[in-house]
């Protein structure tokens, strides 16, 4: 993998001078995909010939979460590993990047290092690019006939779909680096310096684009012929099954999130859109729930996700054939903590010896890696040092590559019961539904299910580092699954969370922006930590866009935006509650909710 030595504000606006990031042995080579000159770009950006604007969308909804998108067609997930697999799956304690050297660019010290060549972090808006003409040209879109005469055809549903897709990305980009030049990136503006917005106003802005795109969609209804000639006929790249009410539930359920994420958030001006709508938690999920269409549901038959047959998915190319990452020491010891069947699910016992330097083998097991250590060069797994840690079992290859799943859903909703709003049940009915379908869409039987939703009064599980014991750490979790009416409602929100995490599996973004808001689950703080003004314990709070020559006037609008200095300590706006959390007498951060 490699990413070239470049500015993160150059990936926001997807400057022309941006290169790609490589696998091992890859040559490097210019994104085939960004443009300088739109006379010069063969799929027409800038026109509104029906044909040549639906092909521009085919192209730029991959984007919203590019899982392993290339214009030539290939499935190798450069960008994401950049964007996602060397930062945010790791914040998230999902995944621990075990590579210290690539083909290209400097070498990882650890990933909690300032400006260490890898904190692409979200920054990936290749959409705005492609989505542009559908926003502003859909109501002058022709098509010709046989006899070449120019028909007009309005196609607001375009519009729709661009407004979410640029949605679902402003609302994680804004979540990682906390402003954005929103409005810049939309108009794709050539030159600098871009104009930035706060999280707030980005926010806003998105949750409008979501209102009009709702009813644009409940209006046009399109077909699935529609929708094929935007998402592709390919039926492992359609997100909703050419389904425009997916759509519908994709926009709703982004809003039901970033409604919990703002929840703590007391904005001075607590409107947005045309129409001044609150620009409160509460009522911007209960409007997204009672939708007449509403969110996305345990009983919908799919997740909005690439759902991948023929083409490894993501963590299985990255881990299994690039052996870039291993299982995060997190995620395991949650899963070892609740005995959950998933652990054996996903990822399989190793199968050669885990040794260290004395010779001690370990015990046969599924074992992870904590963040934060100086890299080694991990190989296959039978390289010995972390090589044989778990990866992704062979039997999730083709696990499916989500945008929203159905169990996110589910537990904002519990949470957002448990906060006393109108999410159609009860917090523990929703909690408990929540668990019921993360374990039974892996397969799970159902007496299992039971089993483990009983489990109560479980202790800590102290996690062990076999091959360098000097990452050992006891253990963070100590709640159990069993709903317990008695439960103060902090450790209710624990246990939705937790359990969220589990559920949310692969998803890094939403469980990071979830630790950093809740400070739940109880993940491992890294073990080397050489970032400026950041705690370890409290861990990283954003990513700092990268200086370079070019961007001191952008920078210096970013650290007034933010309120705090450019740099990973710095909270996002929606990130309150952290800044007054108390240390107990281990040093350890004790979350307060204020519920």
């Amino acid at each position: 993998m490699k990413k070239s030595i470049i500015s993160a504000c150059l990936v926001a606006f997807a400057g022309a001078s941006m290169l790609s990031l490589q696998s091992c042995g890859d040559e490097l080579k210019p994104y085939p995909w960004i443009v300088e000159d739109d006379s010069q770009n063969g799929d027409n950006l800038g026109a509104t010939d029906m044909d040549a604007l639906e092909k521009q969308m085919r192209t730029g909804i991959p984007y919203i979460l590019n899982y392993s998108h290339e214009p030539d067609g290939s499935w190798a997930p450069h960008n994401y590993q950049y964007d996602r697999a060397n930062s945010i799956d790791n914040y998230a304690g999902y995944w621990t990047t075990t590579k210290a050297n690539f083909s290209f660019g400097p070498a990882l010290p650890t990933l909690y290092t300032d400006d260490n060549g890898y904190l692409g972090g979200a920054g990936e808006t290749g959409t705005f690019q492609y989505c542009k003409d559908a926003i502003f040209s859909w109501n002058v879109a022709t098509y010709k006939t046989a006899d070449g005469e120019e028909i007009l055809q309005p196609r607001p549903e375009w519009r729709a779909i661009a407004l979410i897709c640029e949605a679902y990305v402003a609302q994680e980009y804004v979540d990682a680096f906390g402003v954005m030049a929103f409005n810049d990136t939309r108009t794709q503006k050539r030159t600098r310096p871009m104009t930035y917005e706060t999280g707030p106003e980005v926010y806003k802005q998105v949750l409008a684009d979501l209102d009009e795109a709702i009813a644009l969609l409940k209006e046009a209804q399109p077909g699935q012929g529609d929708l094929q000639r935007v998402e592709g006929a390919d039926a492992e790249k359609t997100m909703t099954g050419w389904d425009w009410r997916y759509w519908v539930k994709f926009a709703n359920s982004i809003k039901l999130r970033m409604a919990l994420n703002i929840v703590d958030y007391n904005d001075p001006d607590p409107v947005y859109g045309p129409d001044s709508k609150p620009f409160v938690a509460q009522n911007i999920a209960e409007e997204a729930y009672q939708d007449e269409i509403g969110v996305l549901m345990p009983t919908d038959p799919r997740d909005i996700a690439y759902h991948v047959t023929t083409h490894n998915c993501v963590w299985y190319f990255i881990g299994n054939s690039w052996n870039d990452i291993r299982l995060n020491a997190s995620l395991e010891n949650i899963l070892k903590h609740f005995k959950s069947p998933l652990l054996n699910e996903w990822f399989d016992n190793n199968s050669y010896a885990i040794k260290n330097p004395a010779g001690v083998t370990a015990p046969t097991s599924v074992y992870g890696v904590r963040s934060g250590l100086y890299m080694e060069d991990t190989g296959s797994p039978d390289a010995g040092g972390y090589g044989p840690f778990a990866q992704l079992s062979a039997r999730h290859q083709y696990m499916k590559q989500p945008f929203f799943k159905r169990t996110e859903a589910t537990f904002l909703r519990a949470e957002g019961a448990l906060r006393g709003w109108n999410m159609g049940g009860d917090a523990q009915s929703l909690y408990e539904e929540g668990i019921r379908l993360s374990l039974s869409e892996w397969g799970i039987d159902e007496s299992e299910i039971t089993k483990y939703l009983n489990q109560d009064n479980l202790p800590a599980v102290e996690y062990r580092d076999y091959y360098n014991r000097v990452n050992d750490i006891a253990g963070r979790v100590t709640c159990g699954v069993k709903w317990n009416s008695a439960d103060s409602k902090e450790l209710m929100l624990e246990k939705i969370i937790t359990q969220k995490y589990i559920a949310n599996f692969p998803m890094g973004m939403e469980a990071w922006t979830t630790f950093r808001r809740t400070g739940y689950p109880r993940l491992f703080p890294v073990k080397i930590n050489n970032m400026t003004n950041v705690d370890t314990e409290m861990q990283i709070r954003r990513v700092a866009f990268v200086a370079d020559a070019n961007n001191a006037a952008e920078l210096s609008q970013i650290t007034e935006l933010l309120g705090g200095t450019q740099d990973c300590g710095t909270r996002v706006f929606w990130d309150v509650n952290s800044a007054t959390w108390a240390k107990d007498a281990n040093g350890q951060y004790i979350p307060d909710n204020h519920l």
